[in-house]
C-alpha cells in the first residue's frame, strides 16, 4: 500500500563496530555493546492500488516505493529532511472489510455527509514484502522465498503485525488531494536478509514501522477502485543466528 503502506521515506544505515560508550549528563560513560546487531534506519514512500482478495478473505493491495536515507535533528531526534534514495521496497498488504468500509464511508464524508464509522483499530498485515537497500536484500519470512526455512509453521506467526490506530482521527483530509484522507499505521514484522555482500546474507531480525497510510478516493466507486499511498519511519535491526532457525 502506499503505506506500507507504508516503510515509508528514509534511511541512514548504522552498523555497530564493537563496544562504544556514550555519557550521561553528567559525564559518567555509560557502556553500550552492540557488535552483534546492525541497524537501518529509513522512511520509505510507496503507492498502490486494490486487486482483489486474498484466501483469507482480506483485500489484497499490491505496492511499489523507494527507500530514502534521512536527515534528522541531533539534539530532537526529529526528521528534518529526506537525502537521497537508497533502495526500493514492494510487496503486498492485506485489509479487512473494515478498513475498506473506513475508505468508501470517507467518500460519503468528504462530499458532506456524515462521518464513517470509526473502529479504534483496524487490524492489517503483509502477504509479502521486499526490501532493497544498496546491494542487500530484506524479505519478510512469509514470502515463499524463505517461509521454507521455518518448517514448523512459525513464519505464519512471524508475519507483519499491523494496526491502523483509527481511534486516533484523521491524521489530515483534502491535503494531499481533494479526496484524501490519511490515518496513523504502525507495524512489525520478521525478516530475514536473502542477499547481500557486507556479510548480510543469512542475517535475521525485524523491520517495523510507523507512518501513515493515505485514501486517494476521487476514483474509487467501489473497493477494487481504491488507490493509496504511505509513508513510513522504518528501522530494520538484524544479527547473526546462533542457533538454526528450524
Amino acid at each position: 500500500m502506499k503505506l506500507l503502506g507504508q516503510c515509508f521515506a528514509a534511511t541512514a544505515l548504522v552498523a555497530s563496530v564493537g563496544f562504544s560508550s556514550v555519557a550521561f549528563a553528567d559525564g559518567t560513560p555509560l557502556p553500550v555493546q552492540d557488535s552483534f546487531t546492525k541497524t537501518i534506519i529509513d522512511k520509505s514512500v510507496v503507492s498502490g492500488a486494490v486487486d482483489g482478495m486474498d484466501a483469507k478473505g482480506n483485500y489484497t493491495f499490491d505496492y511499489t516505493g523507494k527507500v530514502y536515507s534521512v536527515e534528522t535533528n541531533s539534539k530532537t531526534g526529529q526528521l528534518t529532511e529526506l537525502e537521497k534514495a537508497i533502495g526500493t521496497i514492494e510487496g503486498q498488504a492485506a485489509f479487512p472489510q473494515e478498513f475498506v468500509d473506513l475508505a468508501m464511508g470517507a467518500i460519503g464524508m468528504l462530499k458532506g455527509g456524515p462521518a464513517p464509522a470509526m473502529p479504534a483499530v483496524i487490524p492489517w498485515t503483509c502477504n509479502k514484502c521486499t526490501m532493497k537497500v544498496g546491494a542487500n536484500t530484506y524479505t519478510s519470512v512469509i514470502n515463499p522465498a524463505v517461509s521454507g526455512q521455518f518448517p514448523d509453521g512459525s513464519a505464519e506467526a512471524m508475519r507483519m503485525q499491523g494496526r491502523a490506530f483509527t481511534g486516533l482521527g484523521p491524521v489530515e483530509m483534502t491535503k494531499i488531494s481533494p479526496m484524501s484522507l490519511s490515518v496513523r499505521m504502525a507495524g512489525c514484522s520478521a525478516v530475514v536478509a536473502t542477499e547481500g555482500p557486507d556479510a548480510d546474507a543469512g542475517m535475521v531480525g525485524t523491520i517495523c514501522l510507523n507512518g501513515t497510510f493515505t485514501f486517494d478516493l476521487a476514483t474509487a466507486a467501489d473497493p477494487t477502485g481504491l488507490k493509496g499511498t504511505g509513508t513510513s519511519n522504518c528501522i530494520t535491526v538484524l544479527h547473526k543466528p546462533i542457533m538454526p532457525l528450524k
